[in-house]
């Protein structure tokens, strides 16, 4: 009996792990991530048909993320992107998200997300910021 009720919550456990993440929630990481300087989450979190577009992706952003302009421009700035509006339609899903540029200024955007394997992904085939405008304050 034992046996069962510590499979039954293993089991539990594990589902829970593999939670699928909303398309906002991977819109926020994948900004938040490239503003704290985080390639991996980036990496993980974006998606290319092409894969040598996605190898020249990964290439520029280790090089932007370890540039020294990076670290300066972004040194104790944390965008805190939130989601204002999710969108979703079958396998392709639409996130406005707001939070401060780097220059300390409100901004709102539309990301576009693709569902790849039963994860989403910002679409990085697509404009992944289709405009930006100002927020009125």
């Amino acid at each position: 009996m034992k046996r069962f009720f510590l499979m039954l919550l293993l089991s539990a456990f594990a589902m829970s792990g593999c939670k699928e993440k909303a398309p906002g929630e991977v819109a926020v990481l994948l900004f938040n991530s490239i503003t704290l300087g985080n390639a991996d989450d980036v990496k993980e979190n974006i998606y290319f048909s092409d894969l040598a577009e996605y190898e020249v992706f990964c290439q520029y952003l280790d090089m932007a993320l370890d540039s020294d302009r990076f670290k300066t421009r972004t040194a104790g700035y944390n965008a805190d992107y939130k989601v204002v509006s999710e969108q979703i339609d079958g396998d392709v899903a639409y996130v406005e998200l707001s939070g401060y540029t780097v220059l300390k200024q409100m901004t709102r955007f539309n990301v576009r997300l693709v569902k790849v394997d039963g994860a989403w992904k910002v679409d990085g085939d697509q404009s992944v910021i289709h405009g930006t405008k100002p927020m009125a304050q």
